[in-house]
């Protein structure tokens, strides 16, 4: 165990069968933190060995279908003042973990958002998320792109704060918002394990909460991600639609839960009633890329091309960082624009 410093960090991870990217996760933060913990779940590989050498705590924790109670039992091995959480297959930069360095010694915030870029494939980066690699450097290694996300991973050790959440879990609850800020430094997260990909990941979160509902006991997360993991893994678009129904009535975040209720509808064939929701959320100023592109699509299918041409015209306004992505809604853009003309110089019968 490290001796404990004014501004120490303390790295808590949860880890199991991480041999194929543990080490180098460890190797890059040793140098920059105070203290190492690592619990480990169950390894069948050699994880525990690999781990051995850089941690000053290691220690086994009995799985029980619960993130949250792994990550607090890390969290309770923990001595310095403040704690970072990384997965094993990712990693901070030196210089990431410099600037941590300096915010460990602020006195008006408790917590910190870092951004999460999960590196992807280029067949992958079809998404409204995924952005080009600009500038190549040794943490992009040879993705074309990557997809970001905020997440709480940096904060004060005070015994208090805790992750809720069987699965997704996460520490927001426990420190006031107005104590957190974002950092603005990146945990370059990859997806490299063949043997343990993330649909597996996706089932296997979606047995835990299909547990929980049938309990009673899922939260407003649990129905929002299971109705997800329904629409895109399982295609059961009613379960899904009950889920994100359920999710919504229960507080879950509106935007993102009505986008998925309204694919749902969209993928079943309930067009109607996808135009609806898509509709609302751009009505109420929460027009997504997403939500722009399948409204667009949507008016198109009811016969309204001025409306789905002015969408798509919004959509290239935004900036669309996939250069193939905004190619082709620029190539749906003028498709529309010459029917729309073909349409004018038709005359009515």
């Amino acid at each position: 165990m490290g001796t404990k410093n004014r501004d120490g960090i303390s790295l808590c991870m949860i880890v199991r069968d991480e041999a194929h990217c543990i080490k180098e996760c460890l190797i890059a933060a040793r140098p920059h933190v105070d203290e190492i913990v690592v619990v480990d779940t169950g390894s069948l590989d050699n994880t525990i060995e690999l781990a051995k050498p850089f941690t000053d705590i290691l220690r086994h924790f009995t799985w029980i279908d619960d993130f949250s109670a792994a990550r607090n039992h890390s969290l309770q091995l923990a001595s310095q003042p403040w704690i970072l959480v990384l997965d094993a297959d990712e990693m901070i930069s030196e210089k990431g973990y410099l600037q941590l360095r300096q915010l460990a010694r602020t006195q008006l915030t408790d917590g910190y958002h870092l951004t999460q870029r999960l590196y992807q494939d280029n067949a992958q980066g079809d998404s409204a998320l995924w952005k080009p690699v600009r500038e190549p450097d040794r943490f992009s290694k040879d993705y074309a792109g990557y997809s970001e996300n905020e997440i709480l991973r940096f904060f004060r050790n005070t015994g208090t704060v805790r992750y809720s959440g069987r699965v997704h879990e996460i520490v927001d609850a426990t420190i006031l918002a107005d104590r957190t800020a974002d950092a603005n430094i990146i945990i370059h997260h990859y997806h490299e394990n063949p043997e343990n990909d993330t649909e597996q990941h996706v089932m296997r979160n979606l047995r835990i909460q299909e547990i929980l509902i049938a309990s009673g006991n899922a939260s407003a997360r649990d129905y929002s991600s299971a109705g997800a993991a329904h629409l895109v893994n399982t295609q059961r678009f009613d379960k899904a639609e009950e889920y994100l129904s359920k999710a919504l009535d229960m507080g879950a975040d509106t935007g993102e839960t009505l986008e998925a209720l309204a694919i749902t509808h969209y993928q079943n064939g309930q067009l109607q009633k996808a135009t609806a929701i898509y509709q609302n959320l751009y009505d109420s100023g929460r027009g997504s890329s997403s939500v722009l592109n399948n409204l667009s699509n949507l008016l198109i299918k009811a016969g309204d091309l001025q409306g789905s041409a002015h969408l798509l015209e919004q959509l290239l306004n935004l900036g669309i960082e996939n250069p193939s992505r905004k190619e082709r809604i620029q190539q749906n853009l003028n498709a529309i624009r010459r029917a729309i003309a073909e349409q004018k110089h038709t005359p009515d019968k």
